[in-house]
């Protein structure tokens, strides 16, 4: 009988996708938010202008299907979302607005309204108290779920844009060239002098691990960090220079931001140094949020919701098993480009690969590959969407090896 020889290659397989279009609504919407409870329960909102009232979208299953509910109003923005529970979610938006649901949307209540303002900040810190803030420096506390709504001293009249809290007492906003700190519960709070590059840039969104370590995500790729409480601050290598909107951290090192004109970028320093991803749109997205430690959601202005199922990771391919008999990074192919291009290379031994790319001035504006890796000799995609035209370095590192080529990204 003829014997059969099966070969398993799946460890020399890294296939992965990074970011993809899951979903695209329609007609399309300026989605503000998205927002998860768990693995497969998240919610997304957009304003309609069409006479409809289902501006409010929810899945059940990890974002394979989204279904329409309605807000009760039309022609309105709910720009913030918070799930208490799958059932019980809370958004915030104009005219004051503040909704809520406890039987997972298929109705929706009016708590809180208000001619004039805007709330972009919505935070619980336990099932009764929450915060929300927004123009005119407005900061309003509840403490029986939303019943009620009480206003709270604050030191500002300038428009606020999110709350962060990391305790029942200490807290903090974000808002037009402001960071503001609490620590006794909202009753009284504290301008932190956070640095700003004029009176009109907007701290979009701030995120704290505890009362002395915290950053913002705001205008021109500016995410500026302290270590001790907002006493200094120091502006940080974003990895881009658009504009940033949301912000979501996994852990302590691991955390994500995203932006305009497609900018994703990744830390995993705790901040201290972010890297660009590859992005499938060239578009405003205006909110992030990870369901675990490689899935992850990203909303945009024209209705479509990304996802990532590996962190965001570029896609690598093997092209051979065999094993190399020596390091060696290819010419990219091709080359110049517009936008796409591939790296190969050969790694003979196994080893952490680290695959970055570089402008012209040195700096690190990509990390590509940055993992464990069987011998064989794979390529990688980079879509240089988000890059201006220009003479970029890509640098291949595993062990004592390392080798740097040039390319050219043409527009």
């Amino acid at each position: 009988m003829k014997k059969i020889i099966l070969i398993l290659l799946i460890p020399f397989l890294t296939y992965s996708q990074g970011w993809f279009i899951q979903t695209t609504f329609s007609p399309a919407q300026s989605l503000q938010a998205v927002r998860f409870y768990g693995q497969n329960t998240g919610y997304t909102t957009a304003p309609l202008y069409n006479g409809s009232t289902f501006n409010i979208h929810k899945t059940t299953n990890a974002g394979q299907n989204w279904v329409a509910q309605s807000s009760g109003y039309t022609s309105m923005r709910f720009m913030a979302i918070w799930l208490q529970h799958p059932d019980t979610v809370y958004m915030s938006g104009n005219d004051g607005l503040i909704i809520k649901t406890v039987n997972g949307g298929s109705n929706w209540i009016t708590v809180n309204s208000e001619a004039t303002l805007q709330l972009w900040g919505l935070f619980f810190v336990n099932s009764l108290t929450g915060f929300t803030a927004g123009s005119t420096g407005r900061i309003m506390k509840t403490t029986n779920a939303g019943s009620n709504w009480v206003n709270m001293t604050s030191p500002t009249q300038t428009s606020l844009s999110s709350i962060y809290f990391i305790n029942e007492n200490t807290g903090f906003i974000s808002g037009s060239a402001i960071a503001l700190k609490t620590t006794n519960q909202g009753t009284n709070w504290v301008n932190m002098n956070a640095p700003s590059i004029s009176g009109f840039e907007n701290f979009r969104e701030i995120y704290f691990f505890n009362e002395n370590l915290g950053l913002y995500v705001s205008d021109a790729g500016r995410i500026v960090k302290t270590t001790n409480s907002g006493v200094t601050w120091n502006l940080v290598n974003s990895g881009t220079t658009q504009s940033l909107f949301g912000v979501y951290f996994i852990d302590q090192t691991t955390g994500y931001a995203c932006g305009n004109a497609g900018a994703i970028v990744r830390t995993t320093d705790g901040g201290e140094n972010w890297f660009a991803q590859t992005s499938p749109l060239n578009e405003i997205l205006t909110d992030i949020w990870f369901t675990s430690a490689t899935t992850g959601y990203i909303s945009n202005w024209s209705g479509k919701i990304l996802k990532t199922t590996n962190g965001g990771i570029t896609y690598i391919e093997p092209v051979s098993s065999e094993t190399p008999e020596k390091f060696l990074l290819e010419q990219n192919y091709p080359n110049p480009f517009n936008p796409v291009t591939k790296f190969k290379f050969s790694i003979p031994i196994s080893g952490n690969v680290l695959l970055k790319i570089f402008d012209i001035s040195g700096r690190e504006v990509a990390e590509i590959l940055n993992k464990p890796m069987q011998p064989g000799t794979f390529e990688a995609d980079w879509d240089a969407s988000g890059f201006s035209s220009g003479v970029y370095f890509y640098t291949v590192t595993s062990g004592d090896f390392t080798q740097t080529r040039k390319m050219v990204l043409i527009r």
